[in-house]
């Protein structure tokens, strides 16, 4: 099979590494010079001060550890990885630098993709198109804050660099999430003065929490069962395991009493600021006076000499693929009028949290064993349906965890152990620390998270067990993978305790948790798993 992909960002990469990997015939379409995305310094996809919000042992790919950086990445060490990544599996030679695609037509495995090289277009034919152009490119900027009034520069979080190009003068940053926040706190020490203008409340925490990874604390299933704790009671334990931070925390009025346990933002520097007084803490921008002052939600305002928007994303622009329409991405990947076009990206409407390489890993598995024929998809009608159903208001945000997606998508593929066959790996991979060498087939190895001695993993194993059907646990038991203790409690779990084996979570603040959002489909169509 001939396919194109497009982007040579962390997915680009898996994506084509992946797919030669299975003998099919790859060229990479990258508009830059280099690859990376926005990990490419030259790209300018992100300020200079940016580092991971995932640790080192949690970012990579299952098959390529980094050899350099320290705990938590920044841009010159992410691109130097990902470079290193493309040479060592073989994607550098089919990457075409500095070409732009300005166009995709036909389908049915008759694509025809059009890119732009210093101004000249050539077209060429392909079998399947993987589109992983990245989904942090083009910044929102809302109709209140298009004119700058005169005097005031007004910029974009994507425009932003360095703080030293603010020195001397009073900045408002605008956007209660991790850019708003860092570019704050960058800003602290050069800027006359720096407010920080928040829409709501969210749940800063540091890199380092109490000596350990911010998402090293818990298991995948640790992750799930958070939430079955009370709020009250995460923050109490948060407040024993970082006292000082949690206390500063507090003292802000910044801390939420009410949210999701998992949907955490990434800056260990804010909080202290605004607790010293080094940043203010402002009310939702609202718009521009006449006059040129800024009116927050509250009815109050102010005076700056530069106002930053760190506002979110808006969609990626897919209008180089002809009669494509976003809201026909089923699962947020497959086009479901033609699946042999996949998008391989981060869905831009969400609060996302752990999205890294090995989410990208697993979406592009999934989509080549979907073009390959090893994984199928509902048919047309069904995932029209879904996409009626998930994709018609993507302007309402939600939280979506990328860790427990990893593992919902590669039951999906089949990439990972099938709990109704293999439950013994099935169980130490989502029980496990969050390793992504323990995503690769018959790796899964004993290493509990530090933190899920909050939970009794025992009893989370039997409500797992219990979603299985009593055929699939007769033969768990047979062939020796679980105890006659297991087998008897599964069946004594009662329906509303169980827990499904692609581990759904909560997407909104308000209600129960949901059935998931997306995915696991051949999962769910059946009482048991038939993922693999």
């Amino acid at each position: 099979m001939r396919i194109a992909v497009i982007g040579a960002g962390p997915a680009g990469l898996t994506s084509a590494k992946q797919a030669l990997e299975a003998g099919h015939d790859v060229v990479v379409f990258e508009k830059h010079d280099d690859v990376g995305g926005i990990w490419n310094p030259a790209s300018l996809g992100a300020y200079e001060g940016v580092r991971m919000q995932t640790s080192r042992s949690g970012f990579p790919f299952s098959d390529f550890a980094p050899r350099q950086g320290g705990d938590f990445l920044t841009v010159p060490e992410v691109h130097a990885y990902l470079r290193g990544y493309a040479e060592r599996f073989g994607v550098w030679p089919v990457i075409r630098f500095g070409h732009e695609v300005t166009r995709v037509a036909g389908g049915e495995g008759d694509w025809h993709v059009t890119a732009e090289c210093r101004g000249v277009p050539v077209t060429a034919r392909f079998d399947a198109v993987m589109v992983a152009n990245g989904e942090l490119w083009r910044p929102r900027v809302p109709p209140a804050a298009g004119e700058a009034p005169h005097g005031v520069r007004v910029l974009t979080a994507k425009d932003y660099r360095r703080p030293d190009a603010f020195r001397g003068l009073r900045v408002l940053v605008a956007g209660g999430g991790v850019s708003g926040a860092d570019i704050a706190s960058e800003l602290v020490g050069e800027a006359a003065a720096v407010d920080w203008a928040v829409r709501r409340k969210a749940l800063f925490l540091p890199r380092d929490c109490g000596g350990l990874a911010n998402d090293m604390l818990f298991s995948y299933i640790g992750r799930v069962a958070l939430e079955e704790m009370p709020f009250d009671d995460y923050l109490a334990w948060l407040s024993r395991l970082m006292p000082e931070y949690m206390a500063m925390y507090r003292d802000t009025g910044l801390l939420p009493e009410t949210g999701f346990h998992g949907a955490v933002h990434v800056n260990e520097k804010i909080v202290p600021h605004v607790h010293r007084g080094e940043v203010g803490a402002r009310a939702a921008f609202d718009r521009f006076a006449a006059d040129g002052r800024v009116v927050f939600a509250d009815g109050t305002w102010g005076r700056y000499d530069a106002v930053i928007l760190c506002l979110g994303y808006q969609m990626p622009d897919y209008g180089f693929v002809e009669g494509f329409d976003r809201r026909e991405l089923y699962e947020h990947f497959f086009w479901y009028r033609d699946p042999s076009l996949v998008v391989v990206n981060t869905p831009v409407d969400t609060d996302a949290f752990g999205t890294a390489c090995p989410y990208f890993e697993a979406i592009a598995g999934w989509a080549l064993a979907v073009l390959s024929g090893k994984a199928e998809l509902p048919g047309r009608e069904e995932m029209a349906a879904w996409c009626e159903r998930h994709m018609g208001a993507l302007h309402e945000r939600r939280y979506y965890d990328c860790w427990l997606e990893t593992v919902r998508i590669g039951l999906d593929s089949g990439a990972l152990p099938d709990p109704a066959t293999q439950f013994a790996d099935y169980w130490r991979l989502v029980s496990g620390v969050v390793d992504p060498a323990n995503l690769r087939p018959g790796a899964q190895a004993d290493r509990p998270a530090p933190c899920d001695e909050l939970f009794d993993l025992p009893g989370l194993k039997l409500r797992v067990l219990a979603w299985l059907p009593r055929p699939a646990l007769d033969a768990l038991l047979a062939s020796g993978q679980i105890g006659a203790a297991e087998h008897a409690g599964a069946l004594e779990v009662p329906p509303a305790r169980r827990v499904a084996p692609w581990l759904p979570y909560r997407q909104r603040l308000q209600g129960d948790p949901p059935p998931p959002a997306a995915g696991t489909a051949s999962l769910r169509a059946r009482p048991g798993p038939d993922a693999g």
